[in-house]
């Protein structure tokens, strides 16, 4: 198409170099300036030599035709001027023909009326004897010229128009085409009746209606005379401002079913004539989604405020951003009170977060964390987890805090370990009279032999000897006074382990008398641990004994072994006894769980190893073959200072 063009054009110039150059060199009565006529004719030769070289897209762009057309006008003008051969009446037929090029919308009719203009100038020419005169040949040329000239404008004119036309089907394809595959439901209307006068596809499958079926109808009546009062102060809406938009509407579908829409209007003025483009959106599924997230955000606020527990939703800045029932009953203040706050300040008023706070842990290492926090106002004990809330890239949005209180808890625990330091106590009772009787009869023999003896002497060594007696008794009874006796939660210290061991392997020797039983310690340099002494006492005081009972009348070893490892203590104690069948393991430290005869055991003492253990957030490992003896692993955690 391109190459077309340009061959046209060239050619067309070529004819209008040739016949002009003849005018000026040629004509009647010469030519103006000789030297000025032969620039002329050289530089309109390489203008047309210069369109030769350029590339064939160029002849489809407009603005190379309109520098023809301003180009060649001029030059072709300026060579009439130089030719004094040209009169005033050619000037006027040669600006007419460029007018008729330019008004013209067909090519054909064009051609036709510069030969009539062509035909009539030469009778003219020839009324006035001209082309029987010396110089007809001249005059003869100048109706030929003015068909060339009328052709050369003329197939610009044509091609523009034709590029033009183009151009505007092909925009209008794809307007149709846009139009008619839009996702939406369009609708043209006309006039401010609301006359529909186009719509797509889409708009047909929306309302269920055919084209024709709606065409020329009111788009008023696809609402129905249930929202007719609705949809008129909608369209009144779009005549006042030009522009529309609501989702509370719905039309009516042919099969009578409402359609609920997302609906906007707009006014699109065409000069005198005003349309409207009325877009829709079907919200059916999405207002069936809504629904159901409703639903079910409504489900879940109803188990998030049916938690009697306290559950809070923290950001990385320990700022509440939502509370359940639970907290704001706990506070007894209202919700947007607590909402923005931090919640330290808001539940405990402190200035900084709490000790061991789960949510610091939580934010720090992205994994769930708990803590047991007493709280001296009211004696309450609560058990706090953190849980993280993550992005799909990991990364962390915000932490739920989970509150328990567990006070009652506690101190039903508490009365179930003080009971079972009864039962042992009662285990621990013949053995402890035994070995408080033997020093007793030596008191007793000392104080008569001293009573009846008259040396002073002799009763100093008989009183030393009562003294090194009562002080073994003294012993004795601390040590199971301070076994028996109930551990209060805020009584708290520094533990050394080892010493707690020998304390514990003392009084479980006083009450077995295990003579065939080697003991081995293997104690190394522990860290403190901080903890309650009496419930560790307790760990270590059920381990061992259970360790005796498993060796009871056949002898073997207890291995005792302590170390500190990066972040804990490790306690080993190790026996040769019978061990435990494998299908017992996982029951171990269930409560109430015994593998001894009927009252022989409460079922209680590895339960509360487990309970208190966990509650300084410590493990127990049990490995245990049937015949070969039983190895319990314990492990604490070392609060270091600024940990």
């Amino acid at each position: 198409m391109e190459a077309q063009k340009k061959k046209i054009v060239l050619v067309l110039r070529w004819t209008v170099i040739i016949v002009t150059s003849y005018l000026i060199l040629f004509g009647k009565e010469g030519i103006a300036d000789f030297g000025l006529a032969h620039i002329f004719i050289l530089l309109y030769i390489l203008s047309n030599i210069a369109l030769m070289f350029l590339p064939q897209a160029w002849f489809s762009n407009p603005k190379l035709f309109y520098g023809l057309v301003v180009f060649d006008t001029g030059i072709v003008s300026l060579g009439m001027y130089l030719s004094e051969t040209v009169t005033m009446d050619f000037y006027l037929i040669f600006f007419l023909i460029i007018i008729f090029a330019s008004m013209s919308r067909n090519y054909r009719l064009l051609m036709g009326i510069s030969a009539i203009t062509a035909a009539l100038y030469g009778v003219r020419l020839y009324t006035l004897g001209l082309l029987s005169s010396a110089y007809a040949t001249s005059y003869t040329l100048r109706m030929p010229f003015i068909f060339i000239m009328a052709a050369f404008y003329g197939y610009l004119v044509e091609t523009f128009t034709r590029e033009k036309h183009e151009e505007l089907a092909i925009s209008e394809d794809k307007y149709r085409g846009l139009f008619e595959n839009a996702n939406d439901g369009i609708v043209i209307l006309r006039n401010s009746e609301f006359l529909i006068a186009d719509l797509n596809r889409e708009a047909e499958q929306l309302t269920g209606y055919r084209k024709a079926e709606l065409l020329q109808g009111g788009f008023i009546g696809l609402f129905g005379s249930v929202e007719e009062e609705k949809s008129l102060d909608f369209i009144k809406e779009v005549l006042e401002k030009g522009e529309a938009r609501t989702d509370s509407l719905s039309l009516i579908r042919k099969d009578g079913i409402p359609l609920e829409v997302d609906l906007s209007a707009k006014r699109i003025n065409l000069g005198e004539e005003s349309l409207y483009q009325v877009i829709f959106r079907d919200l059916t599924e999405q207002r069936k989604l809504e629904k159901r997230i409703r639903e079910a955000k409504m489900n879940l606020e109803a188990i998030f405020d049916g938690i009697r527990d306290q559950l809070s939703l923290t950001d990385q800045s320990y700022h509440i951003l939502r509370v359940n029932r639970a907290v704001i009953e706990r506070y007894h203040t209202a919700y947007q009170h607590l909402i923005g706050r931090k919640c330290y300040e808001a539940y405990y008023r402190r200035t900084s977060p709490c000790e061991r706070c789960p949510i610091a842990v939580t934010i720090e290492t992205k994994k769930p964390a708990s803590s047991i926090m007493k709280i001296p106002k009211g004696d309450t004990t609560l058990q706090i987890f953190s849980y993280p809330i993550l992005d799909e890239k990991e990364k962390l949005v915000s932490v739920i805090e989970y509150v328990r209180d567990i006070t009652e808890e506690q101190q039903l625990q508490e009365q179930l370990i003080q009971s079972e330091k009864l039962a042992g106590i009662g285990t621990l009772a013949s053995g402890v009279a035994h070995e408080i009787n033997n020093p007793l009869t030596v008191i007793i023999g000392m104080t008569e032999v001293a009573l009846e003896e008259e040396d002073p002497a002799e009763i100093q060594t008989y009183l030393k000897d009562i003294f090194r007696c009562s002080q073994r008794i003294k012993e004795i009874v601390r040590g199971l006074s301070s076994y028996s006796r109930t551990a209060k939660q805020g009584e708290q210290g520094p533990v050394y382990i080892n010493e707690v061991l020998e304390e514990s392997l003392k009084m479980v020797g006083l009450a077995m008398k295990a003579h065939q039983i080697e003991v081995i310690k293997k104690f190394q340099s522990t860290d403190k641990i901080e903890a309650n002494i009496g419930e560790i006492q307790q760990v270590f005081t059920n381990l061992i004994t259970n360790a005796f009972h498993a060796m009871d009348g056949r002898g073997g070893k207890l291995i005792l072994t302590t170390r500190s490892l990066k972040d804990s203590v490790e306690v080993k104690v190790i026996d040769t006894g019978t061990g435990i069948p494998k299908k017992y393991l996982t029951k171990i430290f269930d409560p109430f769980f015994t593998t001894k005869e009927l009252g022989q055991g409460t079922g209680l003492g590895l339960n509360i190893v487990h309970r208190i253990v966990a509650k300084y957030e410590g493990t127990v490992d049990i490995k245990s073959k049937e015949g070969k003896g039983t190895t319990l692993t314990i492990r604490f955690p070392i609060k270091r200072d600024g940990g």
